[in-house]
C-alpha cells in the first residue's frame, strides 16, 4: 500500500513545524535526562485522572454529565502538558486555569449530591458558568470544607492561585507574556528550563487544589478501600479509590494540610461505613478473578465474534512472547479454549461488528 503523501507546511509561520519539532525533541531529551521532573508531570497527571474514580456513580446519574467538569478539566492538563513540551509555556499555564475552573466545578455542581440534577442547564450550553465568588459560597455550604476553611484558609490560597493564572491568560503586560517566558524575550518558541519549572509548580498547586476540595466533598478517598482485592474487574463504578491512588495523593499535599484532611477523612460517618463496607467483602480468590476475566473475555467474543477479538488480544501480549515464553504459551492455551467455546457457540465471526469496526478505523 503506497504511503499518504506528506503535506508541505505551507502557512509561512514562525513557529514552523521544523521549531516546533525541534522543541518537542529537546523537551522530550530533558524529560529522559531528568527522571525526578518526568515522573511529577506523571504523579500529577495520574492524580487528576484518579479524581474521575471518586465520583460516585449511579444507575440515576450514569448517563447524566455528571463526570463532565472533571473530565475536560483531564483533557485541559493533557493540554496544558502537550503545550508545555511545545514551548508555548504561556498558553500551558493559561490551561491550568482551566483545570482549576472545572476542578471546583466538578465538586460545586455535587455539593447537594444532586449534581446530576443541578448540571444540566450548564453541561446543555445554556446557562453560563458561576463566578467564582458564587462557586465559593456554595462550596462553603460543605461542613468538611468550612472547617478546612478555617484551619487553612483555603479559598484564599484558590483566590491567589487563580489570580496568578489569570495574569497569564489576561496577558497582564510583559511580566505576563509568553515573551517573558521566551529565552531572551523572544517573540519566537524556544525550551526554556526556567520557564517549564515555573509551569511545573503551577501544575503541582493546581492538581493539589483541585485534589483537595475533592477530599473535603468525598472524604473516604482517603481511607483504605482495597476494592481491587474485593471486587476484582467488578469493582464498583465509582466513590473509591484503590490503595495506590490514595498513597500517590498522600505524597502530593503538604504536611499539615494533610494531617486535617485525614482528621476530616477519619471523622466523617459516610467514609467510615463505607471503608467498613469494602473492608467486610471477602477477598477474591485466584479461581474468581480468572473466573471473571474468562466471562468478560466471552462477552466481547459475543459481541465481536473471536476472529476479531484474538487479533486484539495477540497485539497486546505479543510483546511477552521472547520477554516470558511460558506465560505466553500459557495465554495461547487459553485462547484456544476460548476458541473452542466459540465454536460451540457460533462465535467466531460476527460480520457486522467487522464491518463497522472498518468504517470507523
Amino acid at each position: 500500500m503506497a504511503r499518504p503523501k506528506k503535506s508541505k507546511d505551507s502557512l509561512g509561520l514562525l513557529h514552523s513545524d521544523k521549531l516546533i519539532g525541534s522543541i518537542l525533541n529537546t523537551s522530550n531529551k530533558y524529560f529522559e535526562d531528568n527522571p525526578e521532573i518526568k515522573n511529577k508531570v506523571d504523579e500529577y497527571n495520574w492524580i487528576l485522572r484518579s479524581l474521575f474514580d471518586l465520583l460516585p456513580e449511579t444507575i440515576e446519574n450514569f448517563w447524566s454529565g455528571h463526570v463532565f467538569p472533571i473530565a475536560e478539566a483531564e483533557y485541559e492538563l493533557e493540554c496544558s502538558i502537550v503545550l508545555c513540551k511545545l514551548g508555548f509555556y504561556k498558553h500551558a499555564i493559561a490551561s491550568l486555569r482551566n483545570v482549576l475552573e472545572l476542578g471546583l466545578l466538578s465538586v460545586y455542581w455535587d455539593i447537594d449530591n444532586q449534581s446530576h440534577i443541578d448540571i444540566q442547564n450548564w453541561f446543555r450550553s445554556i446557562e453560563s458558568t458561576p463566578f467564582r465568588s458564587q462557586v465559593f459560597k456554595r462550596l462553603a455550604k460543605n461542613s468538611n470544607i468550612k472547617t478546612f476553611d478555617d484551619q487553612h484558609e483555603i479559598f484564599k490560597k484558590t483566590t491567589e492561585l487563580y489570580t496568578k493564572l489569570s495574569n497569564f491568560s489576561h496577558t497582564k503586560g510583559f511580566g505576563y507574556s509568553s515573551r517573558k517566558l521566551n529565552k531572551h524575550h523572544s517573540n519566537v518558541n524556544n525550551f526554556n528550563e526556567v520557564a517549564l519549572n515555573k509551569w511545573l509548580e503551577l501544575t503541582r498547586e493546581v492538581v493539589e487544589l483541585v485534589t483537595i476540595f475533592h477530599i473535603l466533598k468525598y472524604p473516604v478517598a482517603l481511607q483504605d478501600t482495597p476494592i481491587w482485592d474485593k471486587f476484582g474487574i467488578n469493582i464498583p463504578a465509582g466513590g473509591f479509590l484503590q490503595p495506590s491512588q490514595t498513597e500517590r495523593i498522600k505524597k502530593l499535599i503538604s504536611g499539615l494540610m494533610l494531617k486535617d484532611l485525614q482528621k476530616i477523612s477519619d471523622d466523617d460517618p459516610d467514609a467510615i461505613a463505607m471503608t467498613k463496607w469494602v473492608n467486610d467483602q471477602p477477598n477474591l480468590t485466584e479461581e474468581e478473578f480468572l473466573l471473571q476475566i474468562e466471562t468478560s473475555d466471552k462477552n466481547d467474543i459475543k459481541r465481536e465474534g473471536y476472529n476479531h477479538w484474538i487479533k486484539q488480544q495477540k497485539k497486546l501480549y505479543n510483546f511477552i512472547k521472547t520477554k516470558n515464553p511460558d506465560e505466553y504459551n500459557q495465554k495461547l492455551e487459553y485462547f484456544q479454549k476460548l476458541k473452542l467455546w466459540a465454536k460451540e457457540n457460533d462465535c467466531l465471526i460476527n460480520k457486522e461488528f467487522e464491518e463497522m469496526f472498518k468504517k470507523v478505523k
